[in-house]
């Protein structure tokens, strides 16, 4: 494959109906949403970027809290891309925490999906002023995904499930394209962080979501990692949503 090839073939605006539209649209949602549901406004206390707003229900807890890490191949958004999706956990009774993390190439992947872990906790110590966390969900989209995967693996705070979206599980096909201009990887690199070739035992059930018009190579990792996820006796569900792109996905969920 020329690397023209690889590029275009890991390039999910290039397959989308129109991502740049969506992006703004979602981000708009989250802004209004903010103003009618405002959130606690959350960090780690270490790093600027991680930042991340918890959206709780009216009333009393114990809630059931959805964190979510956004995408943006490590390198573009914040947390704000997330808040819309509180909207429909909000309605269901549930906390949303849309969680974030500095980017590259300032930041590295391994420190992000520890600031990210740290984002967790911190969204689960917030709620137990509210009653405390029920069923606890990590989700991701896109890299976020792939963070969501490793803090999963890495323990150290209770998850209960899953929510992978558009994922990338092998970052080894990435070496070679444009995304690794800032992230610097090589290939020993890569492996070591993609959750395909990780401690798959380690992961809670996971619901791993592919859109019909995600790039074929991401429809594939997903497949392949369903996969492995079964092959190493651990619960997971692919499901493949018609009519949406990698982008409109999220408001599919």
């Amino acid at each position: 494959m020329t690397d023209e090839a690889r590029d275009h073939a890991y390039s999910p605006s290039r397959f989308a109906r129109d991502d740049e539209a969506t992006l703004a649209r979602q981000a708009a949602e989250g802004a209004e949403l903010v103003i009618r549901h405002r959130p606690r406004r959350l960090d780690d206390g270490e790093e600027p970027a991680a930042q991340l707003n918890l959206f709780v229900p009216e009333g009393a807890g114990p809630w059931p809290l959805m964190a979510f890490i956004h995408g943006g191949y490590w390198q573009a958004l914040d947390h704000t891309a997330t808040d819309f999706l509180a909207e429909r956990y909000l309605a269901r009774g549930m906390a949303f925490a849309s969680l974030g993390y500095g980017l590259a190439p300032e930041t590295s992947i391994e420190t992000m999906s520890e600031q990210c872990a740290r984002g967790l906790a911190v969204a689960l110590a917030a709620l137990g002023e509210y009653g405390g966390a029920g069923f606890v969900t990590l989700g991701g989209h896109s890299a976020g995904a792939q963070l969501a995967c490793r803090v999963a693996a890495e323990g150290g705070t209770r998850l209960d499930g899953l929510l992978l979206v558009s994922g990338v599980y092998d970052l080894t096909p990435l070496v070679d394209t444009y995304v690794n201009a800032p992230l610097g990887l090589d290939r020993a690199r890569a492996r070591a962080l993609s959750p395909l070739f990780g401690e798959l035992a380690e992961l809670p059930p996971s619901r791993v979501m592919i859109a019909e018009h995600d790039p074929p190579a991401f429809r594939a990792q997903g497949r392949d990692f369903v996969a492995a996820l079964h092959a190493a006796g651990r619960e997971a569900l692919l499901v493949d949503l018609p009519g949406c792109d990698h982008f409109d996905v999220l408001d599919h969920l």
